[in-house]
């Protein structure tokens, strides 16, 4: 039987790097619109829990079918609220909608994700018969080739480890992108944790899908790729 999956859409009013981002346009399409249209041609995904303390959030969360609004109480809105905490609070109003047997966080801030992405990822979790998957990119430089530069001897140190091997001959490196995470609801309430340490998978996604919007930077990067897809 084909499992009941929430979506979870956590958008914050506040953001100091690039304020009210979340609304801003990208590509004629306000940010975290992006992320509802990627919901919406989903073949897994039955209902949308947006959590916000913005009213234009709010509002255009409104014209997405399926989606309930949550207005998110003053101490889950600040700097130091935690993702896990968000969830939880989403995960229980969600209780009051229907059973549900997988949580899929998506963050707004990475509009190229799609309903592919999306699917393949809770295909993966099904055919895995996972717990959580988490999605993951190659690292564009290897972390081979960084180093802290707190002390004076970091660098030293660093520059007498280095081999002539060449970066593309080098191990491949894979990061978190923040695009998709998955977990079983009833894990999720019994652990209250998002990371779990057994049949947890990591589900990779291309670089273009996991542009992540954080700057006015990224999100001139992010319409550049959109306007050439």
């Amino acid at each position: 039987m084909k499992p009941k999956v929430l979506a979870v859409v956590p958008a914050r009013a506040g953001s100091k790097r690039l304020p009210q981002k979340n609304i801003k346009l990208l590509n004629g399409l306000p940010l975290i619109s992006h992320t509802f249209e990627a919901i919406k041609k989903s073949q897994y995904i039955s209902a949308t829990i947006v959590t916000s303390d913005c009213s234009k959030v709010l509002e255009i969360s409104n014209h997405y079918a399926n989606t309930y609004q949550l207005k998110r109480p003053a101490e889950l809105a600040s700097d130091t609220a935690s993702s896990l905490d968000v969830l939880l609070h989403a995960v229980d109003f969600a209780s009051s909608i229907d059973e549900f047997d997988i949580i899929c966080l998506l963050q707004p801030t990475s509009p190229l994700r799609t309903a592919q992405d999306i699917d393949a990822a809770i295909a993966l979790y099904i055919e895995k018969q996972a717990k959580g998957v988490v999605s993951m990119t190659k690292c564009e430089h290897s972390p081979l080739w960084s180093t802290s530069l707190e002390t004076g001897s970091d660098f030293k140190e660093f520059i007498k480890g280095l081999s002539n091997t060449r970066s593309q001959d080098l191990k491949a490196f894979y990061q978190l992108n923040g695009a998709i995470y998955l977990i079983e609801r009833k894990t999720l309430l019994a652990s209250k944790k998002l990371f779990l340490d057994n049949d947890y998978y990591p589900f990779v996604m291309s670089p273009e899908s996991s542009i992540d919007i954080d700057t006015k930077l990224d999100f001139m990067f992010a319409e550049l790729v959109l306007k050439e897809r």
